[in-house]
C-alpha cells in the first residue's frame, strides 16, 4: 500500500476571491453615499458578522447545491475528509491520513475521533458512507463528480472507511473536496416517508433545504430560500477558532445595484457581488474604507450552444458564430481586463490548457460567412426564417445586457437573427433539465468543482451532466465520452494532462461552445472592517495561489475588526 498525507496538485492558477460567480450573479447599479462604521454594527446587523451579496437562488443541501454560492454554503457548514489550500494541494482535515492501493482502486481514509456534528452527535465512517450513498442515490449537485468513480464505500471500523473504485483514479482525492459529510442520525430523523428514494423516503431533502446536518465551522440559524441565508459560529468546532474570527454570516440574495452600493455605504453590507458595473465599483473605491478587488480568477465565461437543436445543431452555424464574435472587443469595453479563452480549460491550468494557436476561431466575419453558407439553414437564416434563441441571466446585470447585444450585433452583420432574452438563473437552470427547452444559446460562467482539469471536462462536455446548467450543449459525444473517462483513470500528471489537451483540440473542431473570456472579475468590500482575508491578502502581495470554487469564502480563517 502506497501512504499519502498530502498530494500536489501541479496546477499553477492565479485564482483570486470570486468564484461566486459560478453560474450567474445578481447586479445593478446607481448610487448613493453614507457613514461607513468599522464596528460591523450598521443598520439592520448585528456586531461580529459578515454580511454578503451572493447569486441566488441558494440551495444548501450538500446533495443538491453546485454553484458558487451554494458551495459557500456547503463548505463552511459541513466537513470533508481533505482540504484543498490555497497553494493547490490538499492535506488532512476529517481524514488524518490515508492508504491507497497499489494500482489505485482502493482508497482507505482513517478519521479523526473528536470530530461533533452540530447535533452533539459523532462523526464515523458510518457518515461518510452514508453521505456518498445519499449523494449518488439522489443524483444531484456534485453526484457526477462520483458516479462514474465509486463502485462502493465500507465502513471498515467507526474511525475507518474505505473507498473502492470502479477504475484506478489519480483526482480522487481532490474530487473528495466535494463529498460534505452529513449526520447521518439526524438526517434520518427527519426523513419525510412521501418521497423519491424508497425506504428513504425523501432523504431528508424538505428539512435540509432550511437546516444542516454538519459539522463544520458555522450552522444554519436562519434560512429563508427567497431572501437570505444566516450561518452563525459553532462554538465546539473540533478545529477551534481564533480571535477575532467572524460570530455570524449573512448571505443576501436578490439585491439590485442600488441596494448594494447603499447598504455598503452604509456598513450594512462587507462583501459585494461581482457583477456591478464598472462605474458602479468605480464610486464604491472611492468610499471611504471601501477596497475594490479585481484579478482573474479561473472562471470561464461560455456561450454555450444547443448541439440538439436547430439551427446550432449544425457545426457550421457554431463556427460562424465562433468567427463572428469579436472577444477582443469584449475583453477591452464590456468585460474588462478578461483575456481570451484558448479553449475549454482556462489558460491557468497551463499543463491542460491549449494555447492561442490552437483556437481557429479569431475573429473574422470573412470567416464567419465561409461558414454559414456551409449550413444546410443558410437560405433560412438570411432570409429571416429561422433565428437563433439566445438566453442571458438577468442577475449579471448590465454588462451582461451588454454583451447579449453585442453578440446580436455581430450576428446581424452576417444577416443572422438573434431572438434574445434575459431570464433569472432560476429559470435558465429549469430550461436546461430538457435539450427542448434548452434555448440554442446561452451565457453562463463556469469554474471547475476541484482543482484538476478534468473536473471541467467532466463537468462541462461529458453526458452524464446534460440535463444541468452545466452543460446546456447537450453534446452527447461517444468519442468525446470515452476520451475524458479515459483521461482520468490516468494517474500520472503529465499524462492526463496530454490527454486533456487531445480533448480540447477535438472539442474546438466540434465547436459546441463559443469560449468568450476568462473572466476577470471585481467585488468590493469593507477593507476598514474585514482585517484579514486570506485570499486578498495573497493577491495584494502579488502570490500565485490558487483556490478551489467557493474556499476563497472560508469564513473561518477571515478576522474582522471590534
Amino acid at each position: 500500500m502506497k501512504k499519502s498525507f498530502k498530494t500536489t496538485i501541479a496546477i499553477l492558477l492565479l485564482v483570486t476571491i470570486l468564484a461566486g460567480t459560478v453560474g450567474c450573479s445578481n447586479t445593478g447599479e446607481t448610487s448613493s453615499s453614507s457613514n461607513n462604521g468599522t464596528d460591523g454594527t450598521g443598520a439592520g446587523r448585528e456586531k461580529g458578522s459578515i454580511v454578503m451579496s451572493m447569486d441566488w437562488p441558494l440551495f444548501i443541501d450538500p446533495a443538491v447545491g453546485s454553484k458558487g454560492s451554494d458551495s459557500v454554503a456547503a463548505l463552511n457548514m459541513y466537513d470533508t475528509l481533505i482540504f484543498p489550500n490555497s497553494d493547490g494541494t490538499i492535506s488532512t482535515h476529517v481524514a488524518e491520513n490515508w492508504d491507497v492501493s497499489d494500482d489505485s482502486t482502493v482508497y482507505t481514509f482513517h478519521l479523526r475521533d473528536d470530530v461533533i456534528f452540530h447535533s452533539g452527535n459523532k462523526l464515523t465512517a458510518s457518515d461518510v458512507k452514508f453521505s456518498m450513498d445519499r449523494l449518488m442515490n439522489i443524483g444531484e449537485g456534485f453526484a457526477y463528480l462520483f458516479t462514474d468513480v465509486v463502485q462502493e464505500v465500507k465502513v471498515i471500523d467507526d474511525q475507518t472507511v474505505q473507498f473502492i473504485l470502479k477504475v484506478p483514479s489519480g483526482t480522487f482525492t481532490s474530487i473528495l473536496t466535494r463529498l460534505y459529510i452529513l449526520d447521518e442520525e439526524t438526517v434520518r430523523a427527519h426523513i419525510n416517508p412521501v418521497g423519491s428514494y424508497g425506504e428513504n423516503g425523501d432523504y431528508g431533502k424538505e428539512w435540509l433545504l432550511v437546516n444542516d446536518a454538519g459539522s463544520g465551522p458555522y450552522k444554519v440559524r436562519e434560512m429563508k430560500t427567497e431572501e437570505y441565508l444566516v450561518m452563525e459560529r459553532y462554538a465546539d468546532y473540533w478545529a477551534g477558532w481564533e480571535e477575532k474570527a467572524p460570530e455570524s454570516i449573512k448571505i443576501l440574495g436578490g439585491l439590485d445595484g442600488t441596494a448594494v452600493r447603499t447598504m455598503i455605504s452604509r456598513g450594512e453590507l462587507d462583501i459585494t457581488n461581482d457583477a456591478q458595473t464598472p462605474e458602479a465599483y468605480d464610486a464604491m473605491d472611492a468610499m471611504d474604507g471601501v477596497d475594490v478587488t479585481r484579478s482573474l480568477n479561473g472562471v470561464n465565461v461560455n456561450l454555450m450552444l444547443n448541439t440538439k437543436k436547430a439551427p446550432t445543431d449544425d457545426v457550421h452555424v457554431s463556427r460562424a458564430m465562433a468567427y463572428a464574435i469579436d472577444r477582443d472587443s469584449i475583453i477591452n469595453n464590456i468585460y474588462i481586463g478578461g483575456k481570451k479563452s484558448t479553449g475549454p480549460v482556462v489558460a491557468g491550468m497551463a499543463a491542460a490548457a491549449l494555447t492561442e494557436d490552437d483556437m481557429p476561431y479569431n475573429f473574422s466575419m470573412e470567416m464567419a460567412l465561409e461558414e454559414l453558407k456551409q449550413s444546410k439553414y443558410y437560405d433560412q437564416l438570411t432570409a429571416g426564417k429561422m433565428a437563433i434563441s439566445f438566453t442571458w441571466c438577468s442577475e449579471g446585470g448590465l454588462q451582461q445586457e451588454k454583451l447579449a447585444l453585442f453578440i446580436q450585433a455581430s450576428m446581424a452583420e452576417i444577416g443572422v437573427d438573434v431572438e434574445i432574452t434575459g431570464k433569472p438563473f432560476a429559470t435558465m437552470m429549469t430550461d436546461a433539465q430538457t435539450a427542448e427547452t434548452t434555448p440554442n444559446a446561452s451565457i453562463v460562467s463556469f469554474a471547475p468543482a476541484y482543482l484538476d482539469a478534468g473536473s471541467i471536462l467532466k463537468t462541462r462536455y461529458h453526458s452524464s451532466s446534460c440535463g444541468s446548467w452545466e452543460q446546456m450543449e447537450w453534446l452527447q459525444d461517444n468519442k468525446i465520452d470515452s476520451m475524458i473517462s479515459d483521461a482520468l483513470v490516468i494517474v500520472d500528471q503529465k499524462e492526463r494532462n496530454d490527454k486533456y489537451k487531445e480533448i480540447g483540440k477535438e472539442l474546438v473542431e466540434l465547436c459546441p461552445t463559443i469560449w468568450l473570456f476568462d473572466s476577470a472579475t471585481r467585488c468590493a468590500y469593507r477593507s476598514n472592517y474585514i482585517e484579514v482575508w486570506p485570499a486578498v491578502e495573497k493577491s495584494i502581495e502579488g502570490e500565485s495561489f490558487l483556490y478551489a470554487m467557493g474556499y476563497q469564502y472560508y469564513f473561518r480563517d477571515f478576522r474582522i475588526a471590534g
